[in-house]
This record gives C-alpha cells, sequence and structure tokens, in this order.
C-alpha cells in the first residue's frame, strides 16, 4: 500500500473510534440494568411466592 491509502483508511477508520468506544459502554451498562432487573423480578418471584403460595389448588 502507498502512503496516500493508508492515510485515506486511517483517516476514515481512526474518527469512529470514539463512537464505537461510547456504544460499547452504552451496551455494558445496558447488560448491567438488564442483570439488576433479573434479579429484582426473581426476588419478587420469590417473595410472591411465600405469600401467595405456589398459586396451585389454591382457592381464589
Amino acid at each position: 500500500m502507498d502512503i496516500e491509502t493508508t492515510a485515506l483508511i486511517l483517516g476514515v477508520v481512526l474518527p469512529l473510534y470514539p463512537s464505537l468506544f461510547l456504544i460499547y459502554e452504552k451496551i455494558g451498562k445496558y447488560e448491567v440494568i438488564c442483570a439488576e432487573f433479573e434479579a429484582l423480578r426473581a426476588e419478587h418471584e420469590k417473595i410472591k411466592g411465600e405469600h401467595h403460595g405456589s398459586g396451585i389448588n389454591q382457592p381464589h
């Protein structure tokens, strides 16, 4: 590759890295929020099950 092609490729690719890093950070934050939500959902189901029973053969 000659120097002009290399400069052109770097000029196109390098400005994309900050935006890709921001997207990567947002995905990581989203995954943390989803994991916390799943833990809260499981805790809620456990508490609901303890309070209301299993729901099988329960009178309404």
